[in-house]
């Protein structure tokens, strides 16, 4: 095992860190991603900070004994001009590089309006076609929020009804020398009308849910392809608006996705935020949780639920998940092939089962959802002698545990979240394993990004676990170029706080760098879905020298070793590729084929603002794609329910296009 250790370093290494500029990287370094990778979308006004020669101002006392009158009189403001269908005035509402993000109450889609001139234009076509009333402003009640010293916003949210649905809308309200003003402006839809009603058979629970879930003389209207947690999610929503879903899990149980994964895999954030909708994580007793920059922070504990979830326990809470909601589920299933009729429906066809008692049947849903996960075809590089390699090639998705390699060489090949796990499983393990990183990663320590951007949307307060769909729609109330400065600064927060790990992780011959267009991790997310890593433990295996990092690039497999750049040869029992996944339209062609494929939008990235295809139309007539995190998909399963649903009944409006 190596001795090396990195763990000292000055307090002139740690001031470096510090003041290295934003685009830090080192010279000698290629940067891994230009800033406009997959970001069509170009935001490039400032924060409304306050101070001097300025237009914005801070909040007064005054001002906070009035937030509720102030924000009640921009709603009635707001109701009036949509009311008149007078845009301009409309428009006047926001400061001029305002931005008015909507969810399928004006535009039916998922749009968003940035500078008041668009606002205006989008304004003007729209609030013709929609009128609305019963304007209220509901939970969390309007707050001032300084974030910083220099921006200061009041967060006020309200419900409001439309002729067809009923929605909410997320203000920030900035003050300036006009008076009160948008920032941005989020509406949603949250409900469309749903008849109530009760089935009584003469027939045992036991034998009904059977027959439930066989659709024994029944047509699903939606077919949803993968039993993850998207895919769950997204069923849930449709069986409680009264439609009729079938997923189709290929694995044998649902949950599987979680369990057969390598077995030291937990989840990267804190199960605060991750409960899934309508049956949250169980809660039993508040404890104290230590976090580094914020001291003891208190928090609800899960007394039977750890701070970070195994994977395996994720798994199982799935598949109990799926048969407490009873929703129509065949795993060990396949979809053999998929048609697509002139009016948009599908005809489907589907195994079920692969054993002796496999059976076929064809179904003709009007809408199908992809739930296979974003990353779900892994990409495995075609490297030159792969074929004659002795030792053992994986993909990251085929390793399960490293207990078998206990006096063996093993080299973990790139440095995302897999690659990190895969190669600490190892390490602590006592495993000689190396890490090959081919470009500079976005590190942080959990410690100090938990509390800046977890904990102040989802964390519990008190005594009381925060609602769900309240701080969902905080959290996405606030569109992606108004969030970008702001990402950027709680990076550099971050970054700082993190700064002698850091330092010692250079020291380790590990690559940094402050992520795309410097907002740490988010736009990552947004873009290439990785190349960044909450630290689980590998950070301090690096330090410690318990994982070696080399720089490069794999070029040949021999016999026996891997040739990297510059000629350098290694010798290795296992490689492993932690090479990240084909991009989900890979998993388009794969399930619907060539043709398919060709009519889909490109999928992720950053168009006007909205993550594209995602959750809103793909470009293949009633074929949705649903994706994300836990968070992500609990909030955007219902706006794609909801629309589903305004399809069936007949009341959904042609998406805006202007």
């Amino acid at each position: 095992m190596p001795s090396t250790d990195f763990s000292a370093v000055t307090e002139n290494d740690i001031w470096n860190v510090k003041q290295a500029p934003f685009h830090y990287i080192k010279d000698d370094v290629k940067k891994p991603l230009e800033d406009d990778f997959m970001y069509e979308f170009k935001y490039d006004f400032p924060l409304p900070t306050h101070g001097d020669d300025v237009e914005f101002l801070d909040f007064t006392v005054e001002d906070e004994k009035d937030k509720q009158e102030i924000a009640g009189q921009l709603v009635n403001a707001i109701a009036r001009s949509i009311q008149r269908g007078d845009s301009k005035a409309f428009a006047g509402l926001f400061v001029g590089n305002g931005i008015w993000g909507d969810k399928l109450v004006f535009t039916w889609d998922y749009r968003s309006f940035n500078i008041r001139s668009k606002i205006e234009k989008a304004a003007s076509d729209l609030f013709s076609q929609t009128s609305v009333q019963h304007e209220k402003l509901i939970d969390p009640s309007p707050s001032i929020q300084r974030p910083y010293t220099d921006i200061t916003w009041m967060q006020a949210v309200y419900s409001f009804d439309t002729d067809v649905a009923s929605a909410s809308a997320v203000m920030k309200i900035v003050k300036t020398g006009e008076g009160f003003k948008l920032w941005t402006l989020h509406t949603a839809m949250e409900e469309v009308p749903n008849p109530d009603g009760h089935m009584v058979v003469n027939k045992s629970w036991c034998d009904r849910r059977a027959e439930d879930n066989n659709l024994d003389g029944v047509e699903p209207d939606v077919v949803v392809v993968g039993g993850g947690h998207c895919g769950l999610h997204i069923a849930a929503r449709l069986k409680a608006l009264g439609i009729t879903p079938l997923i189709v899990e290929r694995n044998q149980r649902i949950g599987d996705n979680w369990r057969k994964r390598y077995e030291y895999l937990s989840l990267h954030l804190p199960h605060w935020g991750g409960s899934l909708l309508l049956l949250p994580f169980p809660v039993s007793e508040q404890r104290e949780v230590l976090f580094g920059c914020k001291g003891i922070l208190t928090a609800f504990f899960r007394e039977h639920w750890p701070t970070y979830t195994p994977a395996g326990k994720m798994g199982d809470w799935l598949d109990w998940y799926a048969q407490a909601l009873e929703l129509p589920t065949w795993t060990d299933s396949n979809i053999v092939s998929t048609a697509q009729r002139e009016n948009g429906e599908w005809d489907i066809k589907i195994q079920r089962g692969t054993n002796q008692n496999k059976y076929t049947r064809t179904f003709h849903p009007k809408h199908v959802i992809l739930a296979t996960s974003f990353a779900g075809v892994p990409f495995m590089p075609e490297i030159p002698g792969m074929e004659d390699f002795k030792g053992e090639i994986r993909h990251s998705t085929q390793h399960d545990s490293s207990r078998e390699w206990e006096r063996k060489k093993v080299l973990v090949v790139a440095t995302s979240s897999s690659g990190f796990d895969t190669a600490f499983d190892f390490a602590r393990c006592g495993i000689d394993v190396t890490l090959l990183q081919r470009s500079p990663t976005y590190v942080m320590s959990l410690d100090e990004s938990v509390p800046r951007m977890i904990q102040p949307v989802y964390g519990p307060e008190g005594h009381k676990a925060p609602d769900m769909d309240t701080v969902d729609r905080i959290a996405n109330g606030l569109p992606v170029g108004p969030a970008e400065e702001p990402f950027r600064r709680t990076a550099k927060d971050i970054w700082d706080a993190d700064a002698e790990m850091i330092a010692k992780m250079e020291k380790a011959c590990f690559q940094v760098w402050r992520g795309q267009r410097d907002t740490g991790q988010q736009t990552l997310a947004y873009t290439r879905n990785g190349g960044f890593y909450f630290d689980a433990g590998a950070f301090q295996a690096i330090i410690d020298g318990r994982i070696k990092v080399e720089q490069g690039y794999p070029v040949q497999f021999t016999e026996n070793s891997l040739i990297l750049n510059n000629n350098r040869e290694v010798k290795y029992d296992l490689v492993i590729l932690a090479t990240r996944f084909k991009n989900a339209i890979e998993s388009v062609r794969r399930i619907f084929g060539d043709d398919v494929a060709r009519k889909c939008k490109p999928i992720w990235g950053i168009d006007e603002g909205e993550l594209r295809c995602a959750w809103k139309e793909t470009g293949v007539q009633n074929m949705w794609l649903m994706v994300g995190a836990l968070q992500h998909s609990r909030y955007h399963s219902k706006k794609l329910a909801l629309r589903i649903k305004a399809i069936l009944e007949g009341i959904a409006r042609k998406p805006y296009s202007g």
